[in-house]
């Protein structure tokens, strides 16, 4: 018996990729979270009706101050109705009858933040109609706010905007989203409104053998940008393969390897961010294209921090020395 609880995006993918009749625990009614709603094209489980807007460019801010974008010839993520989508995969999942209680019994943990580890943030959503501000329906834009480490995000939601944001140390961002969206989009009317908890310095907790955890609740959650569903979707993928091994849980570990390798990086990075900003810095300084498509493609590297070198000397070396040596 294979009991699943949670069935947001990792929880409903685990279902389906493992094609077999499972118990469900802690279902809502309908799922809802604060988040950008966006995937990459590629993502599994992504059906086109599902699809909004489709992206080619993003764009960096500094509060008023452009830093930079990343363009592509065709669309590299997609905007998806997340609701509906999470909505129609759940009824394709086979639930299991509680009397069936035959084999071995494996637990599958998909709660998101409500068990994960490591530090937490409130995020909040707002759709947003009629902005006065011209905004491209196929661009996402990143808003810096000085003196905090966070963004504000404004991305495409069909006609409307999906206009966010969240900060360490904040517990409640909705304020300064308000203000966000009257000083820099112009205001419009506001049209719903979502909070949620977020994981930003995730420690990663695959489980253990008979009892897995899979998407945020395993601390699959990317640090920089707080991108969720990709993982979440990946890492139920992976695990559904490997239950079926000799050793499910070191092969679950070596198939999100990567994923886990850049979570861990960019939770250095994050922290040097916190420290810089402490020091009334901006490691936005030392942003420019190429940093920032991997930032977007979740490909940072050292080779991303060489790059900065280049650009800022001084103030990369110190950075590429943060990361490099151990955190204290």
């Amino acid at each position: 018996m294979i009991e699943i609880y949670g069935l947001g995006p990792a929880g409903v993918a685990a279902a389906l990729f493992l094609r077999k009749e499972v118990v469900v625990r802690d279902l809502g009614k309908r799922y809802l979270k604060a988040c950008g709603e966006a995937v990459p094209i590629d993502t599994p489980l992504v059906e086109d009706r599902f699809v909004l807007n489709k992206i080619r460019r993003f764009e960096f801010y500094h509060e008023d101050r452009f830093i930079g974008e990343v363009s592509y010839r065709k669309p590299y993520w997609y905007i998806v109705d997340k609701s509906s989508w999470i909505s129609s995969l759940r009824e394709r999942i086979q639930i299991a009858s509680e009397t069936e209680r035959d084999g071995e019994r494996i637990v599958i943990d998909a709660r998101g933040p409500y068990s994960s580890k490591g530090l937490k943030i409130t995020v909040a959503r707002v759709y947003l109609r009629s902005p006065r501000k011209n905004i491209d329906p196929e661009t996402v834009y990143f808003i810096y706010r000085r003196g905090a480490p966070g963004f504000y995000w404004v991305f495409p939601h069909g006609e409307d905007l999906n206009v966010g944001g969240g900060f360490i140390g904040v517990k409640n961002p909705l304020p300064l989203i308000h203000s966000f969206i009257s000083s820099w989009l112009g205001g419009g009317e506001v049209i719903d409104v979502r909070g949620a908890p977020l994981t930003v310095d995730p420690e990663i907790d695959l489980g253990r053998e008979g009892v897995y955890r899979v998407g945020e609740a395993a601390g699959l959650v990317y640090p920089l940008t707080g991108e969720g569903i990709r993982p979440a979707i990946l890492s139920s993928q992976a695990l559904a393969a490997s239950l079926g091994t000799r050793k499910p849980l070191d092969n679950y570990r070596k198939a999100i390897s990567r994923i886990i390798s850049q979570i861990e990086f960019q939770k250095k990075l994050l922290r040097i961010a916190m420290r810089s900003i402490e020091r009334n810095g901006s490691i936005a300084e030392l942003a420019n294209s190429s940093i920032l498509k991997d930032y977007i493609e979740e490909n940072l590297s050292v080779k991303t921090l060489l790059i900065m070198i280049s650009r800022n000397p001084p103030k990369a070396v110190k950075t590429l020395l943060s990361i490099l040596l151990p955190t204290p």
